[in-house]
C-alpha cells in the first residue's frame, strides 16, 4: 500500500485543449511510421528493432557504455555517484530514436512515446519492484507552452506495462530552470540543484521516468528529493541515453 498517496491525484491528465488537438490530428492525418513509412502507427512495435539499441557492456548503475559491472563514478560512496540506485534505457539518443523523441517533444507527436515507453519497461529488472511510477516534471511555464509533458506520456506506458500506479504531482519543480540541453555537465548539476520537491509522503520504492538522459543530473536530483522525503530505493528509466 502506498503511504500518503490519498492526498495526490491518482491519474495524470492532458489539458482538454491538448486532447482535442491530438484527436483532430489523428483524424485528419493518418499516422505514418518513421521507420518503414507504412500507415497505421507513428512507430510500429515491429520497427523498434531499427532504432539504435543501448546494448553492450554498461555500468549497472548509470548505464554508461563500455563498462562491466559498476563504473568508477558510481562506485559505492563515491562523491560523484548519482542519487538513484540504477538506470536503464533501451536506446541510444541518435538516429531514429533521436528523431522520434525530438518529434514527440517539439512537434507534439506523442504517439511515439507509447512504443518507446513499453520498450523501456521491458528492461525493468524483477527485483526493482517499484510501488509507484513518477515522471520527471516540467516547469509550469514550459508545460503550459508545450501543452503536455513528454516524460509523463512515456511514464504512462511504463506504468501500464508494469501494472504500477502512475502518480502525478508527487514530485514537482519548485523553480523554473534553464533547458539542460544548453548546458555542459557541470552547469547541468548546478542548474538543477534543489529544483525538485516532493509533495506528501512517497512510497518506499519509486521508478522515475524521463524521455532522455545524458549525464543523469535530472534523474539524480529527482532521486535526491525523493530520498530526502523518505523513499528508500529510487530506480530510473529513460527512453534513450545520450552516450
Amino acid at each position: 500500500m502506498l503511504r500518503g498517496m490519498s492526498m495526490l491525484p491518482a491519474r495524470p491528465r492532458r489539458s482538454f485543449a491538448r486532447v482535442l488537438l491530438d484527436e483532430a490530428w489523428d483524424a485528419l492525418l493518418p499516422q505514418q511510421c518513421i521507420v518503414c513509412g507504412r500507415f497505421g502507427a507513428s512507430l510500429h512495435v515491429g520497427c523498434l528493432d531499427a532504432l539504435p539499441r543501448a546494448d553492450g557492456p554498461r555500468c549497472a548503475r548509470c548505464w554508461r557504455p563500455d563498462v562491466r559491472g559498476t563504473c568508477a563514478r558510481c562506485a559505492e560512496g563515491g562523491p560523484d555517484a548519482p542519487a538513484f540506485d540504477a538506470l536503464r534505457a533501451p536506446f541510444r539518443f541518435e538516429g531514429l530514436a533521436r528523431r522520434a523523441l525530438l518529434e514527440a517533444k517539439f512537434r507534439g507527436v506523442t504517439a511515439h512515446l507509447g512504443p518507446l515507453g513499453r520498450a523501456a519497461a521491458a528492461l525493468v529488472p524483477d527485483d526493482w519492484r517499484p510501488e509507484a511510477v513518477v515522471a520527471v516534471p516540467l516547469g509550469r511555464r514550459r508545460e503550459r507552452t508545450r501543452g503536455f509533458n513528454q516524460a509523463r506520456e512515456a511514464a504512462r506506458a511504463v506504468a501500464e506495462v508494469l501494472g504500477v500506479p502512475l502518480v502525478d504531482g508527487l514530485v514537482r519543480r519548485g523553480r523554473e530552470t534553464a533547458p539542460q540541453a544548453m548546458l555542459d555537465a557541470d552547469a547541468r548539476h548546478l542548474n538543477l540543484r534543489g529544483a525538485f520537491e516532493v509533495v506528501g509522503t512517497p512510497p518506499g520504492r519509486v521508478l522515475v521516468v524521463d524521455d532522455v538522459t545524458t549525464t543523469g543530473s535530472t534523474l539524480s536530483e529527482v532521486a535526491a528529493a525523493l530520498r530526502a522525503a523518505g523513499t528508500s530505493n529510487v530506480y530510473t528509466l529513460a527512453m534513450a541515453r545520450e552516450d
